[in-house]
């Protein structure tokens, strides 16, 4: 299964200028894809925020959040019961190993933790410390080149 940040899963739901790109690389991969905990809250913040800043009506989010519960229930998304003890463990390792060459956020740092544990097969990212983070772990890195 897959794991993808969240910023790609944002462009899958909500329409953005490079949403087709987006949307044609999930499709290059067999559902279902895991989507976590961390996955939810960080879609709702980034979908409020957008909200806040005028990018997004209430009723598009409203839509979107409409759209992936129907996901979810389509078996396009897994959500795994996540070893939260593990994946932040994990993450505190990670972090003092690797934050001061890469630069990782621990958000960036959650994600991959989490994709390591849960055994995804392919990790779906555009940020690029997060991307090199991924790849030192041994993550099977697909990039997203974002405009």
């Amino acid at each position: 299964m897959i794991y993808a940040d969240s910023g790609l899963v944002t462009k899958w739901y909500v329409p953005e200028v490079d949403s087709p790109e987006a949307l044609a690389l999930r499709d290059r991969f067999s559902p279902p894809a895991i989507l976590t905990r961390l996955h939810r809250l960080e879609l709702n913040n980034a979908w409020s925020l957008k909200q806040f800043r005028g990018e997004l009506q209430a009723g598009a989010i409203d839509l979107a959040t409409q759209d992936l519960v129907a996901d979810i229930r389509a078996g396009l998304w897994h959500c795994p019961a996540e070893p939260l003890d593990e994946i932040y463990t994990r993450a505190e390792e990670l972090a003092l190993a690797h934050s001061a060459t890469l630069g990782t956020r621990s958000m960036d740092i959650l994600h991959v933790a989490a994709a390591e544990l849960l055994r995804c097969s392919h990790f779906l990212t555009g940020d690029r410390r997060q991307a090199r983070l991924a790849e030192a772990m041994g993550l099977n890195l697909v990039w997203y080149e974002t405009p």
